[in-house]
């Protein structure tokens, strides 16, 4: 059967890839990074509009440095995001942090390397005022508005547990103003994977309305959430469209603000979603009666979006050929979980142990959410280089390595067998 959308790589390039580095391999396309980041950069020409990649859809560091090459920033949501984004040499102003339930130690951390900080919360704001009494940082709303492709992702419901209500935001700016301490940034994020493009608008609104009370304004950040198609039935975004719709809004909020205002959007898995495969085998072809199984040689455990969102993803057959017939198939995991289906009634060629599936569209939200469940191995990672080539970012460990890895770091490793502990 043919994908909804060509591959990003090739079949016999996956071929290649699966017979160099085995399976399970997530396969990443640098070209396809590459189009989407510039496709962005076009969007709004004669604005002061930046773009934050979400760390937290794809932190590869060799991903994380392609974006970087195409003039993005960084949106980070974890201290250890931070520390990642530095240590790749990332300038400290072109990383923005959003804090959800922060610890002391990890505003203290970001806030010593000069990192602007996005607080949701009236108590971590006082807290971080009264730490850095005459600094600056941005204040994140709720605006409730609910959107989102799965109620788990729904971020700016009424009842959601991040931002600031926006009936305190006169108490954050009190709270503020009794430190010195400047809130020169307002925020919100509605939701992941957006169902309708006009709740987007909807939060534009808002944001330029309530950023009205911030007399030392300097930038909004819109969030992000922009959804990619994952199935035949769903239309891609309309990013012309929309940026039509927001330039006129925001032309308008800058001639009437009368002063240097910067724009924030946050695309994590539009950008790197459609530029991943993930690469399986087929193990077993199992009939259960009422259901033909296709057991592969990876789960949820490496691709857990399915088991926790129902969410669809396409999957191909690269090794079989439709012309010889085609059976309806659940794919399986090889998680020890009923609920390790990578997809539902499938529709594919006559399978076989051994052919090679590619699960499409897992390059965001696939490896980020990976683990070591029934204690088994990461898959390796791939990157198709945009000169022709196929490098590996990142190595599969073998069994050993992993079981080793497993002891040292819970102090039970030993070079003697006969022993229990160190």
């Amino acid at each position: 059967m043919q994908p909804n959308h060509p591959l990003p790589v090739d079949p016999d390039r996956l071929h290649a890839i699966a017979g160099k580095w085995g399976t399970p391999t997530y396969v990443y396309a640098e070209d396809t990074i590459r189009e989407r980041c510039l496709t962005l950069q076009k969007l709004f020409p004669d604005l002061p509009v930046f773009w934050l990649y979400a760390v937290k859809a794809n932190d590869n560091p060799h991903i994380l440095d392609i974006i970087a090459d195409e003039g993005f920033g960084f949106d980070t949501v974890s201290y250890e995001e931070v520390l990642l984004c530095l240590k790749l040499g990332t300038s400290p102003d072109k990383i923005f942090y959003t804090e959800n339930n922060m610890t002391d130690a990890e505003m203290h951390g970001a806030a010593s390397k000069g990192i602007v900080l996005n607080i949701g919360s009236l108590g971590r704001l006082k807290s971080y005022c009264e730490s850095y009494p005459g600094s600056k940082c941005c204040i994140r709303i709720k605006p409730d508005i609910s959107d989102g492709h799965h109620a788990k992702v729904d971020t700016g419901n009424l009842d959601s547990k991040f931002g600031i209500r926006m009936d305190r935001i006169s108490d954050a700016l009190d709270i503020a103003c009794e430190h010195q301490v400047s809130i020169h940034g307002i925020h919100a994020h509605i939701g992941s994977g957006i169902r309708e493009p006009e709740n987007l608008l909807a939060e534009i609104e808002i944001l330029l309305n309530a950023s009205r009370q911030l007399d030392d304004l300097t930038f909004i950040n819109f969030g992000g959430g922009m959804p990619i198609p994952y199935r035949n039935d769903e239309s891609s975004f309309d990013f012309n469209h929309f940026a039509g719709l927001a330039s006129n809004r925001l032309n308008t909020f800058l001639k009437k603000c009368n002063r240097p205002v910067s724009f924030f959007f946050e695309p994590g898995r539009w950008v790197v979603g459609p530029a991943g495969i993930l690469l399986a085998q087929v193990n077993t072809v199992k009939d259960q009666g009422r259901k033909l199984f296709l057991g592969t040689d990876t789960g949820f455990n490496h691709l857990l979006r399915p088991a926790l969102y129902d969410a669809y993803h396409e999957v191909v057959n690269i090794s079989a050929d439709s012309e010889d017939g085609t059976q309806t198939y659940h794919v399986a995991g090889n998680i020890c979980e009923s609920g390790d289906i990578l997809g539902f009634d499938r529709k594919l060629p006559k399978s076989s142990s051994g052919d090679y599936l590619a699960i499409l569209d897992v390059g965001a939200y696939g490896m980020t959410m990976a683990s070591h469940y029934n204690r088994r191995a990461l898959p390796a990672e791939v990157l198709v280089t945009s000169d022709g080539f196929h490098k590996t970012i990142r190595k599969r460990k073998t069994a050993d390595e992993t079981v080793d890895d497993f002891l040292n770091e819970t102090g039970k490793l030993s070079t003697d067998k006969n022993a229990r502990t160190v």
